[in-house]
C-alpha cells in the first residue's frame, strides 16, 4: 500500500511563532503603590528613581531602577517591547555569582558581564519602540530585534561564565530582571520557550503497537527545535490534514550528572497495558551514545525533564553486531511486534563496511534491554526511521543519502521499495515519519519530513516541514 503516490498537502516554514509561556509581567495594576503585594519585586533601584504604571505601561522618567521578572530557564526566551527616549531597556540574567546584562538604547545593543562590555550597531530600519528577544543557550545570548514584523538576528553575544547555565543547581537559583535607566516605556515583557528557528526531526509519538497516539483530533509530535546554534526537544500537537499547529512541551534529559541536556530525535512509545512511557535517545553529550527510560508521567506537556540511563559502551573490539553504545548512534525507534511477542528496536548505526550510516534491528523480551541482533538495512545514508502499522502488516521507513530530494526507503517482508511523491521536495538524507491516522471512517495516512535549508549559519538549522497524503 505505501507504494501508491504520496501527494504534498502543504509546506510550512516556522520561525519562532510557537510558544510556551514562562512568564509575563503585567502592567493592568500600579504595583509600584500597592502595598498588599509585590509581584515584581525591586533588585536594584537608584534614590533618583522616578517610576510608575499608566495606560498598561510601566514608565520610568529618571534614574534607574531593576525589577525581578522571573526565574532564569537557559534555554527559554526574553521578550522586551519598550519605547527608549533617553536611556537604555533590557534584561538582567543574574546566576548565583554572576551576571549578565543585556540592554538597547535607541543607537546600540549592549551586552556586559564583569568587567566584559560588547556594543552592537542597531540597523538604521529599527525604531526606537521596536521588540527586542533575547533567546538564551548555555553560554550564548542570542539578540533579535523585530523588523518589518519578524524577529531578525542582530548578534550572538558569547560569555563562557553561563556554560554551566544548564545545572539545575544552578538555573534553579537564578532569576531575570528588567533593567530601565533615563527616559523609557516598557510595554511588554514576557518570557517562553519557542520553536526556533526550524524544526526538523519528527516524529509522532504512539503506542506500543505503533498506532500513532491522539486525543481529541490531534497528533502529537516530537521535533528538535533548531535555535541560532544548536537544539533542543520540544512537543507539538498537529491537527490532521491541516497545518493546525501548537506547541505544548519541552523536553530535556538528564543523564545523572544534574545537566538538563538537549538531546534530541527521541522515540516516545506509550504502553497502554502498564501504563507506563518509554523512551530511547542519542546522548549527544555523551558521544551519541543511546540512553532509555521508563516513567510513568507525561511528556506531552510543560516543561519536562527525563532521568535516562546511558547504554554500556562498547569498546574497540565490540562486535558492530551487539547491542552496547556505539558512539555515533541515533534516531532510534521501538515497537511491540504482536504477531512475535518481541520488543523491536531500531538503531542508526554508522556501518563499518563504508563509515555511512545504515539501521541496525534488534529484538528482545522487554522494552530496555536484552536486545539481540536480527537484521541491518541496505547500503546507504539512512536516518530519520520510524516503524509503521498498516493493515496488520509491519514496515520500516526511512530517509537516505545527500544526493536526491525525497529519497526515502520503505522496508517491508517483501524488501525494499522507494516512496514516491508528486513533489519531491524535502528530504535530502531525509525523515521517514509515516503516519496511519483514523479519521471518522477512514485511515489516512500522512508523511511528514522536512529539507535542510539552514535557518542560520549553523549547519544543523534545517528545515521547512513538508506534509504528504498517500494517494
Amino acid at each position: 500500500m505505501l507504494n501508491s503516490e504520496f501527494k504534498r498537502i502543504f509546506s510550512l516554514s516556522m520561525y519562532k511563532n510557537l510558544k510556551i509561556m514562562l512568564g509575563e509581567m503585567s502592567f493592568f495594576k500600579d504595583f509600584i503603590n500597592d502595598d498588599r503585594g509585590d509581584p515584581y519585586p525591586v533588585t536594584a533601584k537608584s534614590e533618583d528613581c522616578k517610576e510608575y504604571v499608566q495606560n498598561n505601561r510601566y514608565i520610568l522618567t529618571n534614574g534607574t531602577c531593576s525589577r525581578m521578572f522571573c526565574r532564569f530557564f537557559p534555554f527559554a526566551s526574553y521578550e522586551l517591547t519598550s519605547a527608549v527616549y533617553n536611556g537604555e531597556a533590557g534584561f538582567i540574567f543574574q546566576l548565583a555569582d554572576v551576571k549578565a546584562e543585556v540592554k538597547r538604547n535607541e543607537k546600540e545593543i549592549i551586552f556586559s558581564c564583569g568587567e566584559k562590555v560588547e556594543k552592537i550597531i542597531i540597523p538604521e530600519c529599527v525604531t526606537i519602540d521596536s521588540q527586542m528577544t533575547v533567546s538564551c543557550r548555555p553560554s550564548y545570548f542570542d539578540v533579535y530585534l523585530n523588523v518589518n514584523g519578524k524577529p531578525e538576528h542582530i548578534y550572538s553575544f558569547n560569555e563562557e561564565k553561563f556554560s554551566s547555565s544548564n545545572d539545575h543547581s544552578v538555573f534553579s537559583n537564578s532569576y531575570v530582571s528588567v533593567y530601565a535607566s533615563g527616559s523609557v516605556e516598557i510595554k511588554k515583557a514576557v518570557s517562553y520557550i519557542d520553536n526556533g528557528v526550524s524544526l526538523a526531526d519528527i516524529r509522532p509519538i504512539k503506542y506500543e503497537n505503533g498506532e500513532i497516539m491522539t486525543d481529541r483530533g490531534k497528533v502529537y509530535l516530537t521535533a528538535s527545535v533548531r535555535m541560532q546554534a544548536e537544539t533542543f526537544q520540544a512537543v507539538f500537537s498537529w491537527t490532521p490534514s491541516t497545518s493546525e499547529f501548537e506547541m505544548t512541551g519541552a523536553v530535556f534529559y538528564d543523564s545523572g550528572d544534574g545537566k538538563w541536556r538537549n538531546y534530541v530525535a527521541p522515540t516516545f512509545v506509550y504502553d497502554r497495558k502498564k501504563s507506563l512511557w518509554y523512551v530511547w535517545v542519542s546522548a549527544f553529550a555523551h558521544e551519541r551514545i543511546l540512553g532509555h527510560a521508563c516513567f510513568d508521567g507525561d511528556p506531552r506537556f510543560g516543561v519536562n525533564v527525563i532521568d535516562v540511563k546511558l547504554m554500556q559502551k562498547a569498546d574497540e573490539e565490540t562486535d558492530i553486531t551487539s547491542f552496547r553504545g556505539f558512539p555515533g548512534d541515533e534516531d532510534p525507534d521501538l515497537i511491540f511486534d504482536h504477531k512475535r511477542n518481541k520488543w523491536l528496536m531500531a538503531v542508526c548505526r554508522i556501518d563499518p563496511r563504508n563509515g555511512q550510516y545504515c539501521y541496525y534491528f534488534f529484538e528482545s523480551d522487554s522494552p530496555c534491554d536484552g536486545f539481540e541482533f536480527i537484521g541491518r538495512g541496505n547500503e546507504g545514508s539512512e536516518t530519520g526511521g520510524s516503524f509503521v502499522k498498516l493493515n496488520g502488516e509491519l514496515y520500516f521507513v526511512c530517509g537516505n543519502g545527500f544526493e536526491k530530494h525525497s529519497n526515502y526507503r520503505i522496508y517491508s517482508k517483501n524488501g525494499m521499495t522507494k516512496a514516491k511523491f508528486n513533489y519531491p521536495d524535502g528530504g535530502f538524507r531525509g525523515w521517514g515519519s509515516v503516519m496511519p491516522v483514523k479519521m471518522c471512517g477512514r485511515t489516512r495516512i500522512f508523511f511528514m519530513t522536512f529539507d535542510r535549508h539552514r535557518g542560520s549559519d549553523y549547519n544543523w538549522s534545517y528545515g521547512n516541514i513538508y506534509c504528504f497524503e498517500l494517494d
